[in-house]
């Protein structure tokens, strides 16, 4: 195809950009490489290393036609770059890695062009091919994905499917959950939890983002992290609850999985108000269990855990609750939060002072239909979570 003056000196004048960089590259590297060690082949940079493994793994004959479609980038016609940019693009997106790499490495080289308008289309040409990319990565995600392969995106992506993987599980509710989050991510793998309080009804790819690979794993410098993440799974989430759809289960065992790691240190009475929150009835039981079976354990412990195995209606609840009536160990209420019986003269007439027995006897008659009010118990007040303030148990 024939050229005009004006795009064969502006190519010329390139090559003499180029030839005259790599001669002053070259007498650097030269003068330096007495006073440094030689540069490993880990240390040699992404870009550098992609383009000339994809130039050997490429023959030249396809090489040079993708040099010749990039250079018709600059052309003066729009036509012909706009013809061009959706060639190169289809043979990127549809072709082997090593095609791919070695269109956007040569992309790449336009940064230093003279036209503003070559530039950005070069920019954009790059950009798309990295998400249709990107894409085809996500939809071949599987529980092995890639194994050995030299793509170093892949291994990355790869990296956070593993960690997705080990708290919601690799079967294909978990695939599916995590494509969807890795494509709002996109090719950059930008981890975006966007879940505010007020928005916890909604959003199950912020909430799998969010605990499934932004929780950090412990440490002290997770402190506030971890102190935002509480406030969040204790605020309603319906998301969790019904465990209809793969989306909704999916969220249920990262939150499972986020409690039984626990590498915040939360108390077992946040541990269990986050399970309450989200009626996760099997967690529930099991850290009932493992409160019931710890010898020493603390008494408001204990008796949380008793409201919590009354809503998931424990099998061994009864016997248990018998255990405890004879217990009369006072439960430790914080400042604030001491309730006042309701006397009928005077109001307040006495404190209410919460006791093992007290919570073990009101969960005895709530489970027989009997009033716990008219047996003195006046002060007590429901509560969303635990079924009743532990607080206004007792007399």
């Amino acid at each position: 195809m024939p050229s005009s003056p004006k795009f064969a000196r502006r190519r010329k004048l390139r090559r003499l950009i180029a030839a005259s960089a790599c001669m002053a590259f070259s007498t650097n590297g030269a003068l330096v490489s007495a006073d440094q060690p030689k540069q490993t082949k880990n240390q040699t940079s992404f870009e550098e290393a992609s383009y000339f493994g994809t130039d050997q793994r490429l023959p030249e004959s396809e090489l040079a036609q993708i040099d010749r479609n990039v250079s018709l980038l600059e052309s003066d016609s729009a036509v012909i770059r706009r013809l061009t940019a959706d060639r190169l693009y289809s043979k990127a997106s549809s072709g082997d890695a090593a095609t791919c790499e070695a269109i956007l490495c040569r992309l790449r080289g336009l940064r230093v062009s003279f036209s503003l308008e070559t530039r950005q289309l070069a920019n954009q040409l790059v950009e798309r091919i990295r998400l249709a990319c990107h894409r085809q990565s996500v939809a071949a995600l599987s529980p092995s994905p890639w194994g050995d392969s030299g793509d170093i995106l892949d291994r990355e992506l790869d990296q956070w499917w593993q960690q997705f993987s080990q708290r919601a599980g690799d079967d294909k509710e978990a695939i599916g959950q995590f494509q969807l989050v890795a494509l709002t991510a996109g090719p950059d793998l930008h981890w975006n939890a966007a879940v505010a309080t007020q928005d916890a009804q909604t959003g199950h790819e912020d909430w799998s983002c969010l605990l499934g690979i932004k929780v950090p794993d412990c440490g002290i410098r997770y402190v506030p992290a971890a102190k935002k993440l509480q406030k969040k799974l204790l605020a309603t989430c319906p998301s969790s609850i019904g465990g209809c759809t793969s989306f909704e289960r999916v969220v249920g065992r990262l939150i499972d999985s986020t409690i039984r790691r626990n590498p915040y240190g939360w108390s077992r009475e946040t541990c269990l108000g986050i399970a309450l929150t989200h009626r996760r009835s099997e967690l529930v039981t099991e850290l009932c269990e493992r409160i019931w079976d710890t010898p020493g354990v603390r008494v408001r412990e204990l008796a949380l855990s008793l409201l919590a195995a009354d809503r998931m209606n424990h099998d061994g609840l009864t016997e248990r609750l018998t255990e405890c009536l004879n217990d009369q160990r006072v439960i430790t209420v914080l400042p604030g939060q001491a309730h006042f019986g309701v006397g009928e003269a005077d109001w307040p007439h006495s404190i209410v002072v919460p006791r093992i027995s007290d919570v073990a006897q009101y969960l005895l008659w709530k489970r027989e239909g009997v009033d716990a009010r008219q047996h003195g118990m006046t002060a007590i007040q429901a509560d969303p979570v635990w079924g009743v303030r532990l607080e206004s148990i007792g007399r």
